[in-house]
């Protein structure tokens, strides 16, 4: 299927969102960092999504996706923002830099929809 980049600071969701796109076939490459973000992009490539928690320590969610955003090789990159917040702030945002958000807790059929429509698999 799909190769995707988890990035989460949280040790425990990170391992959860493996477990369940490992589950419905996706390749998964798990990191803790925007800084380890890139450096995955720069070593494997840009993968074919970033599941992109927005609330993490250091550089933030959203300012990694920018970063994405601004480099013309992850423009077009799908993203699905993560959160547990409930603000209209992120959707604003998820809107403005082409992204898709998602609220936690996240159910597995949802997440398998999402991704779904996110890639553009039929369903």
């Amino acid at each position: 299927m799909s190769k995707v980049l988890v990035v989460d600071d949280d040790a425990d969701n990170r391992k959860l969102l493996e477990i369940r796109l490992s589950q419905i076939g996706h390749t998964v490459i798990s990191v803790s960092s925007a800084d380890d973000a890139l450096e995955a992009v720069r070593l494997y490539g840009v993968p074919d999504l970033v599941v992109l928690d927005i609330v993490m320590q250091g550089a933030s969610g959203l300012d990694l996706l920018r970063r994405f955003r601004d480099d013309p090789a992850s423009r077009e990159m799908p993203v699905l923002l993560l959160t547990a917040r409930d603000l209209e702030e992120d959707d604003q945002v998820a809107r403005e830099l082409h992204a898709h958000l998602m609220k936690k807790p996240i159910e597995t059929a949802i997440l398998t929809r999402t991704l779904d429509r996110v890639l553009g698999t039929p369903a």
